[in-house]
């Protein structure tokens, strides 16, 4: 019985050195791209936040309550729209005065002219009657701008936002009654270092994401750079307009942006898929005569789906983009589906 199972633990070992895989020098299976050469766009990614290109808290300049509101929240406006009104009687009541006066001034400065004219009254007398009359023009002309006042009405074509008082209230000039905005184009704020700051000018373009909406790319252009340089962030504060007819931006809104600041003519690119981490930076295997070389390089500028290589590759270098993980240097490589050169 032990014969028999030594015969069988033997042919078990055997077999197992026979067929228990590819031989450990088999060729294998990988993609080659060439290291291209090219014009590469330099970006600077930042991020900014969205303001309306106007708004305002709309406050009244005098005391008063509340009469009347003729807004709706979230409605759109135009410039000159009655809001709120707040009770005039008083001011009304002033401008009655002011009338009364004025128009006695006036009668009182024709009696003036005639006396004078016949030199029943002097010079300075029908002077200070004149002065007189100033005044109460003045006056009447304060108390009807004041008057105004208390008619609260949109300052530019809008969309009106949360409403903060109600009939009734009595407001002063610190209440905030109501917000309006401006979505017609919006106004991106972001940084850039300050060593970009040369190469960040009014005109550009730039292109920028938010949550809301994903991937969907939307652009604006930059229109001021401030003249000064932040000397706790060694950053240069940036404005962009942005286009939002559809009103979908928001203010508030965190952004994702990008701005080209210059281009690369000859940088030497590879597909993102070659790198692989080796030791504190990167690598990839280069072949070599058709076996596996393990190159260490120094990376540059990031895009969509390629890096540049700053040291270690050359033009028409080619390089594997697949099976990585089961080369090793010196190994065989077998190239299927590879990639034309440039």
């Amino acid at each position: 019985m032990n014969y028999f199972f030594s015969l069988l633990l033997f042919g078990i070992i055997a077999g197992c050195g026979k067929g228990g895989g590819p031989p450990k020098d088999a060729p294998v299976p990988v993609e080659l791209v060439s290291v291209e050469s090219g014009p590469l766009k330099e970006t600077l990614a930042a991020v900014g936040s969205l303001d309306a290109e106007e708004s305002v808290d709309i406050k009244p300049e005098v005391d008063g309550e509340v009469t009347s509101i003729r807004l709706t929240e979230g409605e759109s406006v135009k410039k000159g729209d009655v809001l709120l009104q707040i009770d005039e009687s008083k001011q009304a009541a002033v401008v009655a005065e002011a009338e009364a006066d004025h128009k006695l001034a006036q009668e009182t400065i024709h009696r003036a002219d005639m006396l004078l004219s016949d030199g029943t009254i002097s010079k300075q007398e029908h002077d200070q009657t004149h002065a007189t009359f100033a005044r109460s023009e003045a006056s009447l002309n304060l108390a009807k701008k004041r008057l105004t006042e208390y008619t609260l009405t949109a300052p530019f074509d809008g969309i009106l936002g949360r409403r903060y008082v109600s009939v009734g209230q009595y407001v002063t000039p610190q209440s905030v009654l109501v917000s309006i905005y401006d979505l017609d184009r919006m106004k991106l704020n972001f940084s850039v270092p300050e060593r970009y700051s040369a190469r960040v000018t009014p005109g550009q373009t730039l292109q920028l994401h938010v949550a809301a909406y994903g991937e969907e790319t939307f652009s604006g252009e930059i229109y001021l750079i401030e003249p000064r340089v932040d000397p706790g962030t060694r950053t240069v504060q940036v404005r962009a307009f942005v286009p939002n007819s559809d009103h979908r931006l928001k203010p508030g809104m965190f952004a994702n942006l990008s701005v080209a600041v210059g281009t690369k003519s000859q940088a030497l690119t590879i597909p993102e898929e070659c790198l692989f981490p080796n030791g504190s930076g990167f690598a990839v295997y280069r072949s070599a005569n058709g076996v596996a070389e393990l190159v260490p390089v120094e990376t540059g500028l990031r895009v969509p789906g390629r890096v540049e290589i700053l040291r270690g590759l050359q033009p028409g270098d080619r390089v594997a983009r697949s099976g990585n993980l089961r080369l090793s240097p010196g190994r065989k490589l077998l190239p299927e589906n590879t990639a034309p050169h440039p």
